[in-house]
């Protein structure tokens, strides 16, 4: 091994050394649900490069939300002739992207910490924006459509993907504890807009044409164990610890005992795999 290769390679170590830690201090659930659910965004980025076959590729997109960028990483290798632009309101999310881009060496991506609803970017700047699985979880979901809007270019592309209800893994979590609730903390609803219905809704009056909702089947590969998904579900959804409180110790351990049972029965090669419905919303800005 020369010099060079020897940087190369303690550089790469540094980077997954730093990516780990932030990972490991962070209080964020949403940091490891992207750290352990791999390739979770991969049929969405494959969505929207099979609606841009019949359009101009774009030469300059951005993704809002974009949480520790795996949507966008997957699209910028798909268009290393496109400029990206990625933003997310969470620091740590952030900075952990700059880094898989880096060890992606992704040089055409440029990411930025705001919010969805303030967007940093001139007006008319981009020819597509993507925002993958985070319009539910927006404060101001109607002030963050025109962002989007106003940053788009004339006839530019939005594409908006969402959960519908259909996932596997809410269905044995519901099933095993009997919710009838399954909002994160602040109300927050992760099925939102799980019809096309919901989402046409959002854009009555903007100024867009050409609108498109299909419906697409994926599969969720969680890396992690299951004890460690199912922490991140308590995390996320605070009911769970609330009917868990109800219960007697025994039974607090029989219950989870038996998430983990039915968690293993989804396991494959290691992973847990399980399968999420989703809808892909695309709209076009008026020329």
């Amino acid at each position: 091994m020369d010099n060079s290769e020897k940087i190369t390679l303690d550089n790469k170590f540094l980077q997954v050394a730093r990516r780990a830690a932030i990972i490991a201090k962070t209080s964020d659930p949403w940091i490891r649900w992207h750290a352990y659910l791999t390739r979770w965004t991969e049929d969405a980025s494959l969505a929207i490069q099979e609606l841009m076959q019949d359009r101009l590729l774009p030469t300059a997109a951005l993704d809002v939300a974009t949480g520790t960028g795996t949507p966008v990483l997957d699209l910028a290798k798909a268009w290393p002739q496109c400029r990206f632009e990625a933003c997310d309101i969470a620091t740590e999310s952030i900075e952990i992207a700059r880094l898989l881009a880096q060890e992606e060496k992704l040089p055409h991506i440029s990411f930025k910490v705001c919010a969805a609803e303030v967007l940093d970017y001139p007006d008319a700047s981009f020819d597509l924006l993507t925002c993958f699985f985070s319009l539910m979880y927006l404060k101001d979901r109607s002030k963050a459509i025109d962002q989007f809007l106003r940053v788009l270019r004339p006839g530019g592309h939005m594409v908006i993907t969402t959960w519908t209800g259909d996932n596997q893994l809410f269905r044995l979590v519901k099933d095993t504890f009997s919710m009838a609730d399954h909002k994160y903390p602040d109300g927050q609803d992760p099925f939102m807009f799980s019809d096309s219905h919901a989402l046409k809704i959002l854009f009555a009056d903007k100024p867009v044409s050409n609108l498109l909702v299909t419906a697409r089947k994926t599969v969720l590969n969680w890396e992690g164990s299951e004890q460690e998904l199912w922490a991140f579900f308590k995390d996320c959804n605070p009911i769970i610890n609330t009917l868990l409180s109800a219960l007697s110790d025994d039974e607090r351990q029989e219950r989870e005992q038996h998430i983990y049972s039915l968690l293993s029965g989804f396991k494959t090669g290691g992973n847990i795999l399980f399968e999420a419905d989703m809808l892909v919303f695309s709209v076009q800005k008026n020329s």
